[in-house]
């Protein structure tokens, strides 16, 4: 399976914000969004998503197991870059 690389500058309000769309979309009977769904095997039927599945699309698309895993990979990237920039300050 190919997964997507993390933007650059990711945080975890903008990865929110894409899984809240992608809610949307499947609400909508959007076909690629519904292709994503299925394509991860969350449920039958995408009009019953949730954000939780949404969530987990999402991150099973950047290649972590679940949602809490990409937030932690999420924070420790904030925190390693902040550790840079006191390091370099």
């Amino acid at each position: 399976m190919k997964y997507r690389a993390l933007p650059v500058g990711a945080n975890l309000e903008a990865i929110q914000k894409e899984a809240r769309k992608l809610l949307r979309a499947l609400r909508r009977n959007d076909v690629a969004a519904t292709a994503r769904y299925r394509r991860f095997d969350v449920l039958e039927s995408s009009s019953h998503a949730r954000l939780a599945d949404a969530q987990y699309i999402i991150a099973r698309s950047y290649g972590f197991k679940s949602w809490a895993n990409l937030r932690e990979s999420l924070a420790a990237r904030r925190t390693s870059t902040a550790a840079k920039f006191l390091a370099t300050a």
